[in-house]
C-alpha cells in the first residue's frame, strides 16, 4: 500500500479554534461536541459551588471542552429519569457551575430537586433557580432572595454560559 502524505498546514493559517471565527485564513472552524450541543439545552439554575464537588459525589468524570467564549469544566450524566449537564466556564465567576438539562423538561422544578437530593445538599446551594441568560426580573426566588425575584442578593451574574 502506498503512503499517502498529507501536507502541513498553511503558514498564514490561525489555528481552527481560535476565536474571532471565520476571520483568518483558515477555511476549516472547529468546534466542540460541547459548543454543538449546548443551544439545544434548558438551563435550570446556578449552583453556588463549582462543578468538581457534585462531580465527586457522584463519581462522574469531569470533562475540559471549549467553546466560542473560552475553556470550560463539564459533566453530563442521567439521574432520576432527566439528563443533566454541570458546567463551568474559566470566565465565569469562580464558585458558581451552570445546571442544565440536556432535554428540555417540563418539570426543571423538579429535576433540580432531584439533583439536589442526590447530591446531598440543599436549597442554600442554589445561586438561582431558572435560567441566567434570562431576565433577573423573571427568575424564580431561592434561599438567597429576599423572597422577591426582582431583589436578588448574592447572584452575580455570568460573564459567559
Amino acid at each position: 500500500m502506498t503512503e499517502i502524505e498529507v501536507p502541513g498546514p498553511e503558514p498564514d493559517w490561525q489555528p481552527a479554534t481560535q476565536p474571532p471565527y471565520y476571520t483568518g485564513q483558515n477555511p476549516a472552524y472547529q468546534y466542540s461536541v460541547w459548543e454543538h450541543h449546548a443551544p439545544l439545552f434548558q438551563m435550570i439554575g446556578v449552583l453556588a459551588l463549582p462543578v468538581q464537588p457534585v462531580a465527586q459525589r457522584l463519581r462522574l468524570h469531569v470533562e475540559r471542552s471549549w467553546d466560542g467564549l473560552d475553556e470550560l469544566d463539564v459533566v453530563l450524566f442521567r439521574l432520576k429519569g432527566f439528563s443533566f449537564a454541570i458546567s463551568k466556564h474559566d470566565g465565569n465567576p469562580v464558585g458558581v457551575s451552570y445546571v442544565w438539562l440536556t432535554e428540555p423538561h417540563e418539570q426543571a422544578d423538579k429535576a433540580l430537586d432531584a439533583l439536589l437530593e442526590v447530591v446531598g445538599i440543599g436549597e442554600d446551594a442554589v445561586a438561582f433557580r431558572g435560567d441566567a441568560r434570562e431576565d433577573p426580573t423573571e427568575r424564580t426566588a431561592t434561599a438567597h432572595d429576599d423572597c422577591s425575584p426582582d431583589k436578588a442578593t448574592d447572584v452575580t451574574l455570568p460573564t459567559s454560559l
